[in-house]
């Protein structure tokens, strides 16, 4: 698979990216997987009404998919790559799902279910939420950065929203699998690469 990814934040080490198999180009923020294009960025928004941003961006360009998910269901970069990966994989072996729409599908697989009101639920449950991680996926490179300066008319960007933290960690666990870790989630609570092992597992899976 042909991967590679322009980050400018900071806080991503060369020897982390490097581990991944990536290369950087320049200070973008553009990934690539194969004819997948995407960037991702961490957004605090001026106000609560994200169906407007949304609704703008499709009226400008019907060619890029957005994908707005609340930061506390975010851990980390790897957490959204590895749901990336899994939607290249699929679409390069012409595996046929259910859900035709890349947007949704991401959403139902961060969520870890296959019931469309349920993600939604979990995603936007929050009405004062202003807090969001943004995935713009686009076959054409060049639309992307276009449609991120867009973005940057709503909020500010944060890249801290993406990072991981032990918050996020405790709240992912707790909201979607409390009932199958009762006595040891601590085994992957305290293990930074099995605990993302299992999240891309449970996304992988979240559809069949």
């Amino acid at each position: 698979m042909n991967f590679c990814i322009n980050y400018g934040h900071k806080d991503i080490s060369q020897d982390v990216i490097n581990s991944r198999g990536v290369e950087v180009l320049n200070n973008e923020g553009l990934i690539k997987m194969d004819a997948l294009n995407a960037i991702i960025a961490g957004f605090s928004f001026f106000d609560t009404d994200i169906r407007k941003i949304y609704d703008k961006i499709k009226s400008e360009d019907k060619t890029i998919n957005i994908i707005f998910i609340n930061s506390k269901l975010v851990y980390g970069l790897d957490h959204i790559l590895g749901i990336l990966k899994i939607i290249n994989e699929e679409e390069k072996r012409n595996i046929k799902s259910n859900i035709k729409n890349v947007e949704i599908e991401f959403l139902l697989r961060i969520c870890y279910t296959n019931q469309i009101k349920d993600a939604l639920k979990s995603n936007f449950g929050d009405s004062k939420n202003k807090t969001f991680v943004v995935v713009l996926i686009s076959k054409n490179e060049g639309r992307l950065s276009n449609t991120l300066g867009t973005l940057m008319l709503y909020g500010i960007e944060d890249s801290n929203l993406i990072r991981p933290n032990t918050n996020k960690k405790d709240y992912i666990l707790k909201y979607f699998f409390k009932d199958k870790f009762k006595v040891n989630s601590h085994l992957l609570l305290n293990n930074e690469e099995k605990y993302l092992k299992f999240l891309i597992e449970k996304a992988a899976i979240s559809l069949n």
